[in-house]
């Protein structure tokens, strides 16, 4: 099913969000195509990253408390009317809950412009995929009709892709982009619409090649590769993992 148009403040959102990591599930695959396919949504979470960058730094990592697990247990369970109330309040507490997220994030992020000189101290080294744990990552759609099998080996830079399923005949190529981190994809190469085959990362994109970090997978002209960014919305999408 296609996504709902977003409006102007919908999609903003959506990039403050992505900014500041909080997206789970289809909200964040979402906004992962949205970033690899939109050049202006990606600007707007570049713009938003340059908002948030001075909360990064000196402040202490602290846990939150788990105080919607503790909500939860008092609420009643199942239902009927009851039931039905309950779900209602879930639902507008996860409205507001989103939207005190972003509001709170972007006031913060003004204050700490307006009354602090930014620092840039050097950036935490990523969790690179150990030659102990191969990475691998399924990339598919949400109707299966694009399937590709990726093995990523740290130790070499070693990428292995296979395609599983591929039916559309185009003369396009298949090219496969890391997203790391900053959410500012990256092309590893073209891949082959059929079989197999086997690619080296370089050196300089190897620690893009991280845990959790999502690979894409777009159709692109032959001419040029590896280009500099996607040209089209991905046929596949999935995140690397260790094994």
């Amino acid at each position: 099913m296609a996504d709902a148009p977003l409006t102007p403040e919908e999609f903003d959102l959506l990039a403050a969000e992505l900014a500041l990591g909080v997206l789970e599930g289809r909200a964040r695959a979402r906004a992962l195509r949205l970033q690899v396919s939109d050049p202006g949504f990606r600007e707007a979470v570049l713009a938003w990253q340059a908002r948030f960058e001075p909360l990064l730094h000196g402040y202490p990592d602290a846990e939150a408390p788990d105080l919607w697990h503790a909500i939860e247990q008092r609420l009643p369970q199942g239902s009927g009317p009851a039931g039905d109330r309950v779900g209602t309040i879930e639902r507008r507490l996860q409205a507001w809950r989103r939207s005190a997220l972003a509001a709170g994030a972007l006031a913060a992020g003004l204050a700490a412009v307006l009354l602090f000189r930014p620092v840039t101290p050097p950036a935490p080294g990523p969790q690179v995929a150990q030659a102990s744990q191969p990475a691998v990552a399924h990339l598919g759609d949400a109707g299966g009709a694009h399937q590709f099998a990726v093995n990523y080996d740290a130790m070499n830079g070693e990428l292995r892709v296979r395609t599983l399923k591929m039916p559309q005949q185009s003369a396009l190529a298949p090219e496969l982009w890391v997203i790391p981190a900053d959410n500012v994809p990256r092309s590893l190469g073209l891949v082959s619409a059929t079989g197999s085959m086997r690619m080296t990362v370089s050196p300089a994109m190897r620690h893009m090649m991280a845990d959790g970090a999502m690979l894409a997978v777009t159709m692109e002209q032959p001419d040029g590769a590896p280009h500099r960014a996607p040209s089209s919305t991905p046929i596949a999408t999935g995140p690397i993992n260790k094994i």
